[in-house]
Formats: C-alpha cells, sequence, structure tokens
C-alpha cells in the first residue's frame, strides 16, 4: 500500500487527555478527545504546562497557546499573533522567552520569531523561496528550517522559473534543510539534493533527525549537523515520517504507515527495538515527547485531525 505523505492537510482539530492513566498497555487502542475546532501543528513549552499551537477558533489560522493545566476543552486558549496572514508551524525556543513560526503572506511562506507573548515579531526569511517548519538549535543560537531556496537557486541556472511551490503542496523532492540566526543572518545549507524534510537536533546537537524521501520511498534518518554521514534508522519500512527526539536523546517517535493507518511508533536512536504505541483508528502524525520525557503529543485524523497526549513508554 503506498501513501503520499503530502495528502495530510494542514488544518488539524485537537484532542487529548486531560488525566494520563498509568502503566497503560501498547499498542493504543483508544484516545479521547479534548478540543473540537481546528486546532493543529503542537508542540511543547520547554517547562510542559503549555501547547503553542495553531488555532482557528478566533478566526483564521493563527498562534495560539492551550495551557495543560486547564480543563475547559481549549475554549480558554490564548491567541498571541494577529493580522490577515495564515500562520504555521511554531516552536518554543528552549529558554521559553521566544516561539518560532511560519507567516505565508502573497503564497509566500517565511519565517518569523516573536516573543512567548506575541510580541516584538521579527522577520527571519526574506527572498529565500518557501520556508517551513523551523526548529530550534538546543542553544538557541539557530533555527534549523525547510527551504525550497537552494532548489530554486539550482533551476535559476537551468531554466528561469518565477513560480513559487508552498511547502506541503508540492512533493518535497524541492526542499533542504538550512539554518539561519533569529536574526536572519549566516543562512547555512544543511543537505543538498531536495527530500529533507522535519529536521531536528538531537539533544546534544551532535545530530539532525529528519524525514528522508525518495520518490514513493519515505524513511526516518539521522545526519551530523554539519550534514555529513546520512544514515537510515527505518530498515526495510518505506513509509515513515515525522520523526522527534526523546529528550535524552536515546529514543525517537514517529509516524508508520500500517494496515491501520498511519500509527506511532518508538524506537531506539539507532533504529533498533521498533515498538508500535498507538493501534487506533484515524492517521497519528507529527508526535512530540514532552521535555520531561512523560509524554507523548500527537496529531490524529479521524474525519477531521485532532491531538492526542499519551503516557510515554518507560
Amino acid at each position: 500500500m503506498r501513501f503520499h505523505f503530502n495528502s495530510i492537510p494542514f488544518a488539524f482539530l485537537i484532542c487529548a487527555t486531560s488525566a494520563l492513566s498509568v502503566g497503560q498497555e501498547f499498542p493504543l487502542k483508544r484516545v479521547p478527545i479534548l478540543t473540537y475546532v481546528v486546532d493543529y501543528e503542537a508542540s511543547w513549552s520547554p517547562d510542559g504546562r503549555q501547547i503553542v499551537l495553531i488555532s482557528s477558533r478566533h478566526g483564521g489560522l493563527k498562534v495560539h497557546i492551550l495551557d495543560m493545566g486547564s480543563d475547559e476543552n481549549g475554549s480558554d486558549m490564548r491567541q498571541i499573533t494577529r493580522g490577515p496572514n495564515e500562520d504555521d508551524s511554531p516552536a518554543w525556543s528552549p529558554d521559553g522567552r521566544q516561539i518560532a513560526f511560519v507567516s505565508i503572506h502573497d503564497d509566500i511562506s517565511d519565517i518569523f520569531v516573536m516573543n512567548a507573548e506575541g510580541g516584538d515579531v521579527r522577520q527571519v526569511t526574506r527572498g529565500l523561496g518557501q520556508n517551513i517548519h523551523p526548529m530550534w538549535s538546543p542553544d538557541g543560537k539557530r533555527l534549523l528550517f525547510n527551504t525550497t531556496h537552494f532548489s530554486e537557486a539550482r533551476q535559476s541556472r537551468d531554466v528561469p522559473t518565477s513560480k513559487k511551490r508552498i511547502i506541503g503542496e508540492a512533493r518535497d523532492d524541492s526542499i533542504d534543510l538550512a539554518t539561519i540566526r533569529p536574526d536572519g543572518s549566516d543562512l547555512q545549507p544543511v543537505t543538498h539534493g531536495g527530500g529533507y524534510t522535519y529536521g531536528s537536533f538531537s539533544p546534544d546537537g551532535k545530530w539532525i533527525l529528519h524525514r528522508r524521501q525518495h520518490g514513493e520511498v519515505s524513511q526516518v534518518s539521522v545526519i551530523n549537523s554539519d550534514g555529513s554521514g546520512e544514515h537510515s534508522l527505518s530498515g526495510s519500512s518505506t513509509s515513515d515520517g515525522w520523526p522527534s527526539w526523546s529528550p535524552d536523546g536515546n529514543r525517537i517517535v514517529f509516524s508508520r504507515l500500517t494496515q491501520n493507518g498511519l500509527q506511532i511508533f518508538v524506537m531506539n536512536q539507532d533504529g533498533s527495538g521498533v515498538r508500535q504505541l498507538t493501534d487506533a483508528p484515524g492517521e497519528f502524525v507529527n508526535p512530540r515527547w514532552s521535555l520531561d520525557g512523560t509524554r507523548i503529543l500527537c496529531s490524529r485524523r479521524l474525519g477531521g485531525i485532532n491531538l492526542v497526549v499519551f503516557q510515554a513508554p518507560t
């Protein structure tokens, strides 16, 4: 069975467990609902008390903050971006003081940085093609992100083109990973040749975990932080994606296509010890480990798309 990862839409509905069970058995067969409108691309604050996400509940797709201690089903979450543009892919800085996110303006996706309350918004990328999915380096000094900039530069040397591609709407064979300082200086390519998405630094900053696409094959891979030494962790599996590190860097949580749709799996950092964590109705993507290592947050597509939180395996 083949599956195109880009067929997952950007708009996600959210659901989660408000109380985590103890001693649960994996794979999980059921997950309960938390909120019911368009909420997606969620990630933890460093202290685990809040989640930053994109929501439509106040009109448009904007960055919001959800208090994980609330029992209001998300109705009390705070909107922290404004304006006519659609936002995407928010990520907290390691010190919790800043949030990087994507703003889509004139069909161009650019990366911005703001403080954690939504003020002091600064544009990071300009004229670099399409850019999305910013992730902070462990020291907070650089942003790792997906970009079409280098592919468009290659194309311009061969066949001039003015067509822009919005990441997520086309296949990822034109996308590479790059890093940049939060002030927009010192752009550095990490990968070359396209097919690299969903990159994130290991907690010690030595490695970059990512999804690697070769045509219809999608695998979880790792490279050195300078882009060298790439190797796949997926073995014979050809439909893996959305990888994320555990806070200690010893394990990786990711999505894998099964007979029951995309489900969440975990493996050791060397690709061994693969274990299925969910086997419930729906398509599960974009898992994120909480910084204390106790919970896993991910999106679930079932009619709409929702978010679940469950106790991480020991």
